[in-house]
C-alpha cells in the first residue's frame, strides 16, 4: 500500500531541494528558520494557515526566578497520567527557556505579565492578549521572508522512496515533483476527523495517512484531547486563559460544578456529564468585569468572535460543549524528531515525541513546536551529508473507477458517535467493522485528490479506533465507560501500523 495516485515521475514538472518542510505552523517555520541560519537551503510546502495561527492561549515556559523547569515537568507529568517520556519532557521544559528567548529575538512581543492556565502550578504562560499563536505566526513568517526562504503553495500527495526518502509529489493545479533526501512533516494533527472540533476542517491530518502508507507507525493515536470550552454549534474555542483570569463554568441553574483550573480532561468530562444529563453548560465571563478586566481589551479576538455569533459576553453566559481539539499521537520520532524511515522527520502535532503522555497540559503545544523544531533542524543539518541522493524514475498505475462508499462527513459522524469523548467496546467494534468495510475496496477508488485525502484520514481513524479498543482502561483523555480506571498493565505506549491490519493491504 505504497501509493494511491497514478503518476509517472518522468512526466512531471520537477525540481530539487536540499530540505523540504511540509507545513507552516510553529514547528515547520522554526525548523526552516534554524536550517537557514545554519546555511542550508530549505523549501516550505504549505496549503495555508493552520492551527498555530488560531492558538489563543499562550506558550508555557518556566523562566521566572520563583518557578523552575522541574515544577513545569511535574505539572506536565501529572496531566500526562504516567505516559510522558521523561527524556523528551526534560528537553521540553529545559530548552523551552532558551527557545522563548529565540522567539523574542525573532520579533515576538509578549505581554509583560505571564498568566496561569489549567493544570499549571505557577503563572508561566507567555501570551499576546488572546492571539498568541497569530503573533508568533506573523513574526516567524516575517523572519522566513527576511531570510529569503522559498515558500510553495501546494499539498503533499505522495512520499517517494522505499528504504529512504527520495522525494515528494505535491499538488498545485496539477501533480509536481520535488527531489529531496530530507523531508520534515509539520502538517498538524487529525482532530478534525471528529464531527465537533475546534480545528479548521482543512487541517485534516491526512499527511499522517501518507506516512502510514510508507510503513510509518503511529504512536498513541487513541489519545485525542477534547477542549472543554468550545462555543456550542461552532468551532470557536474560548481560550484556557479566560478561566485562568477567573471565568466560571456554570450549569443552567447558574451553579458551579467543577474546578475550572483542573486539567482539560477533568473539566471536559465534568461538562460532558452535565450535557448527558440533559442540561446546558455555560462559560460565564461576566465575573471578569467585576474584577476590573475589560473583556474587549484583554480578549479582543474572543470578544469579536462571540459578538459576530450574536453573543454578548458582558451581559450573558456563553453556551459551551467539549469538542475534539488536539491529536496527541502521531508519527513515532526520537528526541530529535527523526522517524524510522531514513530522511524523514516530524515535528509538532503530527509527531509523537512523548512529551504529552495521555493528556496534553495547556500551552505546551506551541512550546513543543519551537523546542523540537529547533532540534529537528540541527539533526537534519548533521544527517544531510550522510543521506544518499537518488532520483529513480517511478511509475504507478492503479485501475480505479469507483467513488468511495462514504464521505468525510460520514467518517466524522462515525468517529464522534463511536469513538468520541466516551468509548466502550461494543461501539468501537461496530465502528471498526464499518470503517474496514468502507476501506475494503479502496483499490477500486478513482485516483482523485479528494479520494486520496479520504483514504489517508481514514487510515488515521483506523489507527485511533484500533488502539482505543486495545487500551482497556481510562487514562488521561482516553475514557472507557467499560474500564473506568487506570490499569498498570496499560501504562505503556500503543503502536499502530497499517501493515499489521489485514483489511487495508
Amino acid at each position: 500500500m505504497l501509493h494511491f495516485l497514478n503518476f509517472d515521475t518522468s512526466q512531471l514538472p520537477s525540481e530539487k531541494a536540499q530540505v523540504v518542510i511540509c507545513g507552516s505552523g510553529i514547528g515547520g517555520l522554526t525548523t526552516a528558520i534554524v536550517l537557514r541560519e545554519l546555511g542550508l537551503e530549505t523549501l516550505i510546502l504549505t496549503r495555508g494557515i493552520g492551527n498555530t495561527y488560531y492558538s489563543q492561549g499562550g506558550i508555557a515556559c518556566a523562566s521566572h526566578p520563583e518557578d523552575s523547569p522541574y515544577l513545569h515537568l511535574l505539572d506536565t507529568q501529572r496531566a500526562g497520567r504516567g505516559l510522558c517520556r521523561e527524556e523528551t519532557l526534560r528537553i521540553l521544559v529545559d530548552e523551552g527557556v532558551q527557545r522563548i528567548a529565540d522567539l523574542k529575538r525573532w520579533g515576538v512581543e509578549f505581554d509583560k505579565e505571564t498568566t496561569i492556565e489549567g493544570g499549571h502550578s505557577f503563572p508561566r504562560v507567555f501570551k499576546v492578549k488572546d492571539y498568541t499563536g497569530r503573533a508568533i505566526y506573523e513574526a516567524l513568517w516575517k523572519r522566513v521572508k527576511d531570510l529569503g526562504i522559498r515558500v510553495v503553495m501546494g499539498e503533499l500527495q505522495e512520499i517517494l522512496g522505499e528504504a529512504k526518502v527520495e522525494g515528494i509529489i505535491y499538488y498545485d493545479g496539477g501533480l509536481k515533483l520535488i527531489h529531496t533526501k530530507a523531508l520534515v512533516l509539520a502538517t498538524g494533527g487529525a482532530a478534525s476527523m471528529f464531527l465537533y472540533t475546534s480545528n479548521p476542517v482543512k487541517v485534516r491530518g491526512d499527511a499522517l495517512g501518507i506516512a502510514m502508507r510508507k510503513g510509518i507507525s503511529l504512536l498513541n493515536p487513541e489519545f485525542v484531547q477534547f477542549h472543554p470550552t468550545v462555543v456550542k454549534d461552532t468551532n470557536i474555542l474560548i481560550s484556557e486563559a479566560v478561566r485562568g483570569e477567573g471565568a466560571l463554568i456554570i450549569d443552567q441553574k447558574g451553579e458551579r460544578f467543577v474546578d475550572e483550573l483542573q486539567p482539560r480532561d477533568v473539566v471536559a468530562r465534568a461538562i460532558y456529564k452535565k450535557l448527558r444529563e440533559g442540561g446546558d453548560v455555560y462559560l460565564d465571563l461576566r465575573v471578569l468585569q467585576d474584577k476590573g478586566i475589560d473583556l474587549e481589551k484583554r480578549f479582543p479576538t474572543i470578544y469579536t468572535l462571540l459578538k459576530e455569533k450574536g453573543y454578548d459576553p458582558q451581559r450573558e453566559p456563553i453556551p459551551i460543549r467539549p469538542a475534539s481539539h488536539y491529536f496527541i499521537g502521531g508519527v513515532e520520532v526520537d528526541s530529535y524528531g527523526k522517524a524510522t524511515l531514513e530522511g524523514l522527520y516530524a515535528v509538532g502535532e503530527c509527531a509523537c515525541s512523548g512529551v504529552h503522555g495521555a493528556n496534553r497540559l495547556a500551552s505546551n503545544s506551541l512550546l513543543e513546536g519551537v523546542v523540537f523544531g529547533y532540534r529537528v533542524a540541527y539533526r537534519v543539518y548533521h544527517d544531510l551529508p550522510f543521506l544518499k541522493e537518488e532520483e529513480r524514475k517511478v511509475k504507478h498505475k492503479r485501475k480505479g473507477m469507483h467513488n468511495p462508499p462514504y464521505t468525510f462527513e460520514d467518517l466524522r459522524k462515525l468517529m464522534w458517535e463511536k469513538c468520541g469523548f466516551e468509548r466502550e467496546e461494543r461501539a468501537l467494534k461496530e465502528a471498526l467493522e464499518k470503517l474496514r468495510g468502507w476501506l475494503e475496496g479502496w483499490k477500486g477508488w478513482e485516483d482523485t485528490i479528494e479520494n486520496r485525502q479520504l483514504l489517508d484520514i481514514s487510515l488515521v481513524a483506523l489507527a485511533t479506533l484500533t488502539t482505543a479498543l486495545w487500551r482497556k482502561e481510562s487514562r488521561g483523555v482516553h475514557y472507557r465507560v467499560d474500564y473506568p480506571y487506570e490499569r498498570e498493565e496499560y501504562r505503556r505506549d500503543s503502536l499502530f501500523s497499517i501493515f499489521d491490519d489485514l483489511y487495508t493491504n
